[in-house]
């Protein structure tokens, strides 16, 4: 009798026959045992759905957390990745002017302006003194480009890289430089077909 009104306490509930004021009987108890095992298996029913929601809850909050940082991962790669080769550190420029030639056809004329990126000054002053040779490279190079690659913007990366090999082509194989290939860019400040 003494578990009874502690069992009903514990979950809430107070003892019946107190509250009456009426002494039980044999009947009630046992009604009153079955009712307390009914609860007992209601409270403990209740738990468990209420523990089963709670870790579902958790589950989907772990889910949507990690996915939104794996969604910040993404953005950051993307912020980091760059294109092409790292930035000079002091470089020199040398400007080599407007050219403007016949394209293949004798349709159109290609205008650019060129600008050649060295990050050694000794080579800029090497290949500043052959500037008529550099030129007519240039120009023979321009001069054969046709209206299609030039059409194609995917071949303006490829132009400059071919003008830089044959740029680059010029210097001594034992220069007074560390540097085989100088020339680190090429530079269009103006190109276009008119």
């Amino acid at each position: 009798m003494s578990k009874v009104p502690w069992i009903l306490r514990q979950f809430g509930q107070s003892d019946i026959s107190k509250l009456v004021g009426r002494r039980e009987t044999e009947m009630d108890k046992g009604s009153r045992g079955i009712s307390l095992k009914k609860n007992k298996y209601w409270l403990t029913d209740n738990f468990g759905k209420r523990a089963i929601c709670y870790l579902l809850i958790l589950s989907v909050l772990f889910y949507f957390a990690s996915s939104l940082h794996a969604e910040e991962k993404i953005v950051e790669e993307i912020k980091v990745i760059r294109e092409g080769p790292p930035p000079l550190e002091t470089p020199h420029y040398l400007d080599l002017g407007t050219f403007v030639v016949n394209m293949p056809g004798d349709k159109y004329f290609l205008k650019s302006s060129i600008q050649l990126a060295f990050e050694n000054s000794a080579a800029k002053e090497w290949l500043l003194a052959r500037l008529p040779i550099v030129k007519d490279l240039i120009i023979t190079h321009l001069n054969s480009i046709t209206v299609e690659q030039f059409d194609n913007t995917k071949n303006r990366a490829v132009i400059k890289n071919d003008l830089q090999i044959r740029l680059n082509s010029l210097f001594p194989n034992k220069a007074p430089w560390e540097d085989s290939a100088p020339i680190r860019r090429i530079l269009f400040l103006e190109f276009y077909r008119q």
